[in-house]
């Protein structure tokens, strides 16, 4: 009798060890079975937006960007299987902004989708106090800072106030409003016909003379100009409103 209950309990040792190893092999399969397709899309989808939105405020020097992506999974990916590899997320030519669609694929096992997000943008940058008309010229006091909700038509943003500073506007600037490069233009301090100051100057010797624009030009642009006192045509170069520099 004390034979056979050895062989019961030695039996029962045996019996619980395989029990209890067979529950912890499914349990680790599941654990890594849980991490589907699906959320991997999701996980890392919205940290590579993340990280250009990142790349973008570095780039630019702003010193707030708030983000948030919703990734808009399409039904078909819950038919994927879960990827063994890093996903491969296609890259974007601009600021992910408002809706993006971005090719997400796998090498293991083989397969790829279009996946679409919307991220939602906020940033402090230099915007209009006022609103200013075509053709004026921008001052430093026409500037502030201001946290903006930016969208999806919030493209080639100008995030440089040094870049804004000086320049005329060739599209009307919205008061409070996100400023974009298609919207500035450099300075036409000189148009077809206006009276000019011409201004000489050589080895410390100045002299200025009155004159007539014949070509419209802005900073740095050479433009034609007669002299009013000599009735010569000269080349010179705007650089303000209403004169133009000459070297003698």
């Amino acid at each position: 009798m004390s034979y056979l209950f050895s062989l019961l309990v030695n039996g029962t040792y045996i019996s619980c060890f395989l029990l209890i190893f067979s529950c912890l092999l499914p349990q680790h399969v599941t654990a890594q079975e849980a991490i589907t397709a699906p959320i991997q899309i999701e996980q890392q989808l919205s940290q590579r937006l993340t990280n250009e939105l990142e790349d973008w405020q570095l780039q630019a020097g702003l010193l707030q960007v708030n983000s948030k992506v919703n990734v808009k999974l399409a039904s078909g990916a819950n038919k994927l299987k879960s990827c063994k590899t890093t996903l491969v997320i296609e890259g974007g030519s601009a600021v992910p902004l408002g809706n993006v669609q971005r090719k997400v694929s796998c090498q293991q096992p083989r397969w790829s989708l279009y996946v679409r997000a919307g991220v939602n943008v906020s940033a402090r940058l230099p915007v209009a106090k006022r609103a200013i008309k075509r053709g004026e010229h921008i001052l430093a006091s026409d500037i502030e800072w201001q946290l903006v909700k930016l969208s999806v038509s919030d493209r080639d943003l100008v995030t440089d106030i040094d870049q804004i500073v000086g320049q005329q506007v060739v599209r009307k600037l919205r008061r409070h409003r996100v400023i974009k490069a298609q919207q500035l233009g450099k300075p036409q301090w000189v148009n077809i016909g206006d009276k000019v100051i011409i201004e000489a100057r050589s080895n410390g010797f100045y002299a200025n003379m009155p004159g007539e624009a014949l070509e419209a030009g802005g900073e740095g642009e050479a433009i034609r100009v007669r002299n009013l006192s000599s009735g010569k045509v000269i080349s010179a170069y705007p650089i303000a409103k209403g004169r133009v520099a000459t070297l003698f």
